[in-house]
């Protein structure tokens, strides 16, 4: 864990320092014009909450405390499905989403589709840009405002508890969490595994209990959900892309001055962007140490993972619709 935070270069008591913190004008405290709150699943040692607590401080001091935003992480405002319905419904101004986005927008599942994207900078080529765009206004039609600069995820691989993957044959059968887009499910199902949805919340603890023998998540959240004490194997493979996606309530971000925006934006940037680099430190240094925890780390052999895709292409494109296809194919070639 200590790697994590070193990779952020912050401490936890960093982090937490001017949580609730008053800010000054000449000498006198001033009240916030807006008081919002700003939830997310992650732990509070992960890059999200440290990059998104520097912004939110930035914010209030750039704004001299119009606009406090309250950090409250590791989903102790409730499940994703949960902070999500509440920010639809004005209960909650700011959320920052990982993959529970597709029962609303399906088309925002499209960058983690398995092998399209082969680099973190390819995908945000893209989603910073036009595919972006398209999605951006996908959700936005549903009440939801998506900043442009979100965060990185990275690459998933499989950990089981009962055996390592080396082949697709390896799936027949295994039980499988999996993030509540129906996309990924039913990848898993086409390989022959036995998929179960399950919030990032329940995740070590399905894996305890053996509700499920494997999971499918990139290194580094490997580490910092620490699921070495409860897998056995790590399974390379790649599969796909998963990000997040920082959102507002677009009713209450319709209702924010210009300028207050203006400082919102500029900031979302700054932390994402870090938040980025701090993903891509972390990722590089995953493996060792799931290594030192005692994973045996294999390479898969995934020709097999990929049969299935002409047909499963197919029936996405219809999901997802034509204009989506074309802006994601433009990106990474023809998919067949």
């Amino acid at each position: 864990m200590n790697s994590l935070l070193d990779a952020t270069g912050l401490s936890r008591r960093s982090v937490l320092v001017g949580t609730a913190a008053t800010v000054f004008v000449g000498s006198r405290a001033r009240a916030a014009d807006y008081t919002w709150r700003l939830g997310l699943s992650q732990p509070v040692n992960s890059p999200n909450f440290i990059r998104l607590k520097e912004m939110t401080d930035r914010v209030r001091t750039e704004t001299g405390g119009r606009l406090d935003i309250s950090m409250h992480g590791g989903g102790v405002l409730g499940s994703d499905t949960k902070m999500l319905a509440m920010l639809q419904n004005g209960e909650l101004e700011m959320y920052n989403a990982g993959n529970v986005l597709g029962p609303i927008v399906p088309v925002t599942e499209m960058p983690g589709l398995p092998f399209t994207f082969k680099s973190p900078a390819e995908v945000f080529k893209a989603l910073d840009g036009d595919l972006g765009d398209y999605i951006r206004a996908e959700l936005l039609a549903k009440g939801i405002y998506a900043f442009r600069w979100g965060g990185d995820n990275g690459f998933h691989h499989l950990t089981t508890s009962t055996k390592p993957i080396r082949t697709v044959d390896d799936l027949a059968g295994m039980t499988m969490r999996t993030p509540v887009q129906e996309m990924t499910v039913d990848f898993f199902q086409a390989l022959g595994a036995v998929p179960k949805k399950f919030p990032l919340s329940q995740l070590y603890q399905v894996l305890k209990d053996k509700t499920c023998d494997a999971q499918t998540d990139p290194l580094f959240l490997i580490v910092l959900m620490r699921l070495y004490e409860v897998q056995t194997y790590l399974s390379l493979t790649n599969h796909w892309w998963s990000g997040f996606t920082f959102t507002a309530n677009a009713a209450a971000w319709s209702k924010l001055p210009d300028d207050l925006k203006a400082v919102v934006e500029r900031n979302v940037r700054i932390s994402a962007l870090a938040q980025r680099q701090d993903v891509e430190k972390a990722t590089a240094e995953a493996i060792g140490i799931l290594q030192a925890k005692g994973m045996i780390v294999n390479q898969c052999d995934v020709s097999g993972f990929k049969t299935p895709l002409g047909t499963f292409y197919a029936k996405w494109k219809g999901v997802y619709g034509t204009k989506a296809w074309s802006l994601l194919e433009a990106h990474v070639g023809k998919l067949t």
